[in-house]
């Protein structure tokens, strides 16, 4: 019976090793493919890092020639950009690492689950071993009862059993009495050792349970062990991302503090500007007539009654600058946009269905989008961090196009937003609700 008991044990415990080798393999299998999303981000943020170091040195090689300002505010631009790709790419490590950490929580309370059935089963074996350990304590009781029995009245021969009839019949009566008694003697003999023989096998069943038990927890505390080190490693990038996101708030401001520092009566400071109106203003004929050119005409007014939606389709959207116009004749041609805690990185979806006529990039503009509505009207979408669509693709109401920025000659993250009816600038505000 001993030799029986250790084999099964053994069998259980390869069993249990065979199982949790194959779960290891499947995980290791499926977790792959996040693995290699984390190496290719780091080596992304790495990328992004060699990048912008380079860009801080063609900034300084630029900063503090007035004949370079363009070019400085447009690398300055440049590298806040970059950091805005480098925190995606943070944050998509830092997605990467919570799939790897849910799966391990997930495999966790799967094996937690195991762990309780198996206590539940354990229980259950031990209710087992109570009830036949009362069961021999019954038989074991009788027992003494009937040899102490037998022992006060001394044992019968069986001449004695004869001699003691009545007659012949009476004897065999008798005699089968003592045969059936041994038999029943006998026969709770073997119920006690019966029982006694399934406690063993079954207290051998709560060994191989614990020692599974003990290997599940084992695997529970390795990958809790895994949990705790990836939980560090997202902390970390998500203190990358707060850096990035001060950096480029920095990089804005050294934009504004650095044209407010040039010497606005210089004469190169003044024919600068007036260069920078002449080809300002050369770039918006260029948009317009883009529009006449190749978006459609006709009365401005579109087929569906639901009107433009707001580009920037948060709850704290706000008009940082509206559409005015200056007793000069120059006037600034759109709204300005922002959404309260921070702008920049933040989606800017389409006003409207419609086909892209142009989405480039120019220094005064920084990324910017032109999108065609039908009947005359277009939008156009400045200073983005990013583009997410391309010349001639159609898009629908709502659709991304691009991130919130500063790009281009900006002082600061928002969403330069105009309507144009047949090419001509009008008020924004006529077409949304902030």
């Amino acid at each position: 019976m001993s030799n029986f008991s250790n084999r099964k044990k053994i069998l259980a415990v390869l069993l249990t090793l065979t199982l949790l080798f194959t779960t290891v393999t499947c995980y290791q299998f499926s977790a792959s493919a996040e693995d290699s999303k984390i190496d290719e981000y780091k080596d992304k943020i790495s990328e992004y890092e060699e990048k912008i170091d380079a860009a801080q040195d063609k900034i300084d090689s630029l900063k503090g020639d007035i004949n370079e300002v363009k070019n400085y505010i447009q690398e300055l631009d440049k590298q806040v950009a970059m950091y805005q790709e480098q925190i995606d790419a943070y944050q998509s490590q830092i997605d990467a690492y919570q799939v790897k950490i849910d799966d391990y929580e997930a495999q966790n309370q799967e094996l937690e689950n195991q762990i309780s059935d198996l206590n539940d089963k354990i229980a259950e074996y031990n209710e087992q071993i109570e009830e036949m350990n009362r069961q021999i304590d019954e038989k074991y009781e009788e027992l003494k009862d009937i040899i102490r029995t037998n022992f006060i009245n001394g044992e019968s021969s069986a001449l004695e059993v004869l001699l003691c009839s009545d007659d012949f019949s009476d004897y065999l009566t008798k005699v089968q009495f003592l045969s059936s008694l041994a038999d029943y003697q006998q026969g709770l003999i073997d119920g006690i050792n019966a029982d006694m023989e399934n406690v063993n096998a079954t207290i051998t069943k709560i060994e191989e349970e614990k020692v599974v038990i003990y290997d599940l927890q084992a695997e529970i505390d390795a990958k809790i062990a895994e949990i705790e080190v990836m939980q560090t490693a997202v902390e970390e990038n998500q203190n990358a991302v707060e850096a990035n996101q001060n950096l480029i708030l920095e990089k804005v401001n050294e934009n504004s503090n650095y044209l407010s520092k040039l010497n606005s009566q210089s004469s190169g400071y003044k024919d600068k500007i007036k260069q920078y109106e002449k080809e300002i203003a050369e770039f918006e004929q260029q948009i317009e007539n883009l529009i006449k050119s190749e978006a459609s005409s006709g009365s401005g007014t579109l087929a569906d009654s639901s009107g433009l939606i707001c580009p920037l389709q948060y709850s704290g959207t706000y008009v940082s600058s509206p559409f005015y116009r200056n007793s000069d004749g120059s006037y600034h041609g759109a709204l300005d946009l922002c959404v309260s805690g921070g702008t920049y990185g933040k989606t800017v979806s389409s006003a409207e269905a419609g086909k892209v006529i142009t989405a480039a990039y120019h220094w005064s503009y920084g990324n910017y989008v032109v999108v065609d509505h039908g009947n005359g009207l277009s939008t156009l979408y400045a200073h983005l961090s990013s583009i997410s669509v391309s010349k001639g693709q159609s898009v629908s109401k709502g659709q991304t196009l691009g991130k919130a920025g500063s790009t281009g000659n900006s002082s600061g993250p928002h969403l330069h937003f105009e309507v144009r009816v047949n090419g001509s600038r009008v008020n924004p505000a006529n077409y949304i609700s902030v």
